[in-house]
């Protein structure tokens, strides 16, 4: 059965990437902060927000194969682990939110090691991504996730270091918080629409960083739609693009 790619060879990769900051900070300018945020939000919204979660994990949608794929492999840049991976462990979370079961519950495990990614190593029983594993793209994403990984920040310094740090390693330090800001600001911190037998909330700054999946309580009343945001005021990106876009089929 998979695990959840949440080892200690993603963590290096966490650590050097968070290392890299500080060549950004002395070598970069302002405005390469804010294009590295902006290529976060692309990688963020199309691969983890729209692919990975909406798409994948709870089929909220439906779109064609070939950008199916696409969502896929953008996700993978972010540096949350493989779709198999990333979508197990979501599944298991839903099954179980805050509960024993749950991979990353604050809860359970505490605010400071969820935040950090010290999960452990989470096994996912087959029959919570039977149908990814159908997938001959989704096994080979999750077989060469690391290769991948290496290959497009080796091309990326290779091409110039402060390309690397602002288009690789900055996007993959923000998402290395968004998923940690969800994991547990969204368990603390903010409001509820809905009364749900979790601890989930709804908070604005972490929407800010992850696309639209700062209504973390809106999500967890109904994990089945596409629309996380619900009021007039909560904006939801991902679900603006897949409608502006037409991505359902």
């Amino acid at each position: 059965m998979p695990k959840f790619s949440n080892s200690n060879k993603l963590r290096i990769v966490h650590l050097l990437n968070h290392l890299a900051l500080a060549y950004g900070l002395v070598a970069g300018e302002w405005w390469m902060w804010l294009a590295a945020f902006f290529v976060w939000n692309l990688i963020g919204s199309f691969g983890i927000s729209i692919g990975y979660h909406r798409l994948l994990s709870h089929k909220s949608f439906r779109t064609s194969l070939w950008l199916t794929n696409l969502f896929s492999f953008i996700g993978c840049l972010a540096t949350g682990g493989s779709p198999l991976s990333w979508v197990g462990s979501h599944r298991l979370h839903h099954a179980s939110p805050d509960g024993k079961l749950d991979p990353h519950s604050p809860i359970q495990k505490g605010y400071l090691p969820i935040y950090l990614h010290f999960w452990g190593n989470v096994i996912i029983p087959r029959r919570h991504i039977r149908d990814l594993l159908k997938s001959p793209f989704q096994r080979f994403l999750h077989r060469h996730y690391f290769k991948i990984l290496v290959l497009w920040a080796a091309l990326l310094y290779l091409w110039d270091p402060l390309i690397g740090v602002f288009v690789y390693s900055v996007p993959a330090v923000f998402a290395f918080h968004a998923f940690g800001m969800i994991n547990t600001l969204c368990h603390k911190f903010g409001y509820r629409n809905f009364e749900v037998k979790d601890t989930s909330t709804n908070n604005w700054f972490v929407n800010i960083w992850t696309c639209g999946e700062g209504w973390h309580n809106n999500h967890h009343k109904n994990p089945s739609s596409y629309r996380i945001g619900l009021k007039r005021y909560e904006f939801d990106l991902s679900a603006f693009l897949i409608e502006a876009l037409r991505l359902r089929s």
